[in-house]
């Protein structure tokens, strides 16, 4: 048994949202370019963003699932899939955020681990990217733990906390993901 699993947001999850969220608010919002309106931090608000999110899903162009932990179910972050492109691309970005109470343990690698692999089998997408600042350590471990490769820099490329930030790219494709699975096991 794994000691987190991911699944979808159901409108059940607002209370557990907004509390991860008040409880991390300075830590997750540190690292997004447009921060979430004062509405966002009430149950309301986030009852409204699930069922955005769910609706997004219908759609195929956004992807949010809950990361939790096996033993307790308590919610502890979360991993989307943005920036969805069908066709001859088959691609999208991921985001993720874990509890600071939670880092460290592992937990996220293996929550976008889950993650990467279902957008690969479920959804069919050939290449998934992702975009993180030089100075999220954390961050970086997490992708290169899950196979995925740096392809370069992207300088000055989001306007965050009054200034241009550079973001390192990653990618990771399907037959690469399988290849780690396979040398992991």
């Amino acid at each position: 048994m794994f000691p987190v699993y991911i699944r979808p947001y159901i409108l059940e999850d607002a209370a557990a949202v907004l509390e991860v969220n008040l409880r991390n608010r300075d830590h997750f919002e540190y690292w997004m370019p447009i921060k979430p309106s004062p509405e966002q931090y009430t149950i309301e608000g986030q009852r409204e963003r699930i069922h955005r999110h769910q609706e997004l899903m219908r759609q195929d162009a956004y992807y949010a699932y809950g990361v939790f932990l096996s033993e307790t179910d308590q919610l502890i972050g979360d991993v989307s899939a943005m920036f969805v492109q069908r066709g001859p691309a088959e691609t999208c970005m991921i985001g993720y955020q874990l509890d600071a109470a939670f880092s460290g343990r592992g937990y996220m690698a293996q929550a976008v681990g889950l993650f990467v692999d279902h957008l690969f089998d479920v959804h069919q997408f050939h290449r998934i990217r992702a975009e993180v600042m030089p100075e999220n350590i954390g961050s970086i471990r997490v992708l290169e733990k899950v196979g995925f490769r740096k392809e370069g820099i992207a300088k000055q490329n989001l306007f965050i906390n009054d200034a241009w930030e550079d973001f390192i790219l990653f990618a990771l494709l399907k037959e690469d993901r399988e290849e780690s699975k396979h040398a992991n096991l």
